[in-house]
């Protein structure tokens, strides 16, 4: 009985302590990404629907490159990093072949820039010259997300959420004295990205532990290795962009650059919520990378976490469907008074997400990341035809709906996978 009552004691204070790790990490962590999310929403204050119209299409470019190269490169790093460390106490490998993706992504996206300058600007209704202060924009938030996928990928999570909350202090307050100096405009806010990533930089380089980094030793066979899983997540990542960012292809052609600002006002809303929310698929890889083929550990993740989570992620966005209207009217007063409908309506995706993210660490973890870019794709397909039938007939709130059908399509192909094939391989 003595024994028993201990090992019940032993096993709540283990989970005490892992909740405690999950709270501290999930709070520091949403807190920078909400101070992220905020920088475009201070913008839209400060800027006209029509000029939020073009510093989002310009931004679109931005995340594009970054989301197709380090973003899509973030999993594979975390993957390795963690198998390599587990064998050699190092990550030396894995981090080398991350410093040569970031260097090519930056050339690449320098090049097509001076290649492309022409069709870009148009596209953003932005001139030439703007163009210059986006690739600085790029370089910043190359470099940042390069850090973040660093300290994850050494298993300091804590440092990785330390960092985005550093860094969107940061931000947060260039734009304000941006404001305050009266130097606010659409080049002036690009730079606030690269100035931040500097400065933070700066802060964190001293708790970086190089000596897991060092010395580098660069293997082409570990290269090819991890570019055959990037090239993988790079394709989700792209239609994830596509996603995220596709339904400005089709406003640009419906809809005027107003209601494009508009539109976009409420999708940064969602895409911090579902940001937020993405936050526990990196958080749960490391656990589920070590414990893959422990059934009581995976089943505890599913059937006793998984459902405490998704309680209190149901009850935050009831909160914002509610609150919602209330905050944006007293900020924006009427400007972006549409926005709050296009929100409300993408809250539907957010609730499906919250659902469907539990299973993305299982996918990665087996390594079976092209079901999962399979999904993006079919996902991405379906908004892009979904927003061609709906934007003419409903405007910004066709794209809305279509979003919420996108990512309901996605949510049940993964759904089937995980209950068909998955959960049998693992016996849950």
């Amino acid at each position: 009985m003595i024994f028993y009552c201990e090992m019940m004691l032993t096993k709540i204070k283990q989970q005490f302590v892992e909740g405690k790790t999950l709270l501290q990490f999930t709070f520091l962590r949403a807190t920078g990404q909400c101070l992220t999310m905020a920088v475009p929403l201070i913008i839209a204050k400060f800027f006209s629907p029509e000029l939020f119209g073009r510093y989002s299409l310009a931004k679109m470019i931005i995340f594009f490159f970054t989301m197709l190269s380090i973003g899509s490169l973030q999993t594979p790093f975390i993957v390795f990093a963690n198998e390599e460390r587990a064998k050699n106490s190092k990550i030396n490998k894995a981090f080398s072949a991350q410093c040569v993706f970031l260097i090519l992504s930056l050339c690449t996206f320098l090049v097509l820039i001076l290649l492309l300058n022409k069709p870009i600007a148009a596209f953003a209704k932005i001139s030439r010259a703007d163009l210059f202060f986006v690739l600085f924009g790029f370089i910043g938030i190359a470099l940042k997300t390069f850090l973040c996928n660093l300290f994850m990928a050494m298993g300091q999570r804590t440092k990785n959420a330390l960092t985005e909350l550093t860094y969107g202090l940061l931000s947060v307050s260039l734009i304000f004295i941006l404001h305050f100096v009266d130097r606010i405009n659409l080049r002036t806010v690009f730079m606030v990205y690269p100035a931040s990533t500097v400065i933070l930089i700066a802060i964190l380089f001293k708790s970086i532990d190089f000596k897991l980094l060092l010395p580098f030793k660069f293997e082409k066979e570990y290269f090819r290795k991890m570019l055959d899983f990037a090239k993988w997540v790079a394709l989700g990542a792209t239609a994830v962009y596509f996603i995220d960012w596709g339904d400005n292809l089709v406003l640009r052609c419906f809809v005027s650059m107003e209601a494009i600002g508009v539109y976009n006002l409420g999708y940064q809303l969602f895409k911090g919520i579902i940001i937020l929310i993405h936050i526990l698929g990196p958080y749960f890889l490391p656990f589920l990378s070590e414990n893959i083929n422990n059934t009581i550990k995976t089943r505890e993740y599913l059937w006793s976490k998984r459902p405490k989570i998704f309680i209190v992620g149901m009850i935050t966005v009831a909160i914002i469907y509610f609150l919602g209207p209330y905050l944006l009217n007293a900020i924006y007063c009427d400007v972006y008074r549409e926005s709050m409908m296009v929100l409300r309506i993408l809250l539907i995706a957010a609730v499906i997400f919250l659902y469907n993210v539990f299973y993305i660490p299982f996918f990665n973890a087996l390594k079976k990341y092209k079901v999962l870019q399979i999904s993006n794709v079919l996902q991405v397909l379906l908004n892009i035809i979904l927003d061609l039938v709906l934007v003419p007939r409903m405007g910004i709130y066709g794209a809305a709906v279509g979003t919420v059908f996108a990512y309901l399509c996605r949510a049940v192909i993964l759904e089937m996978y995980f209950r068909i094939k998955l959960r049998k391989d693992l016996k849950l």
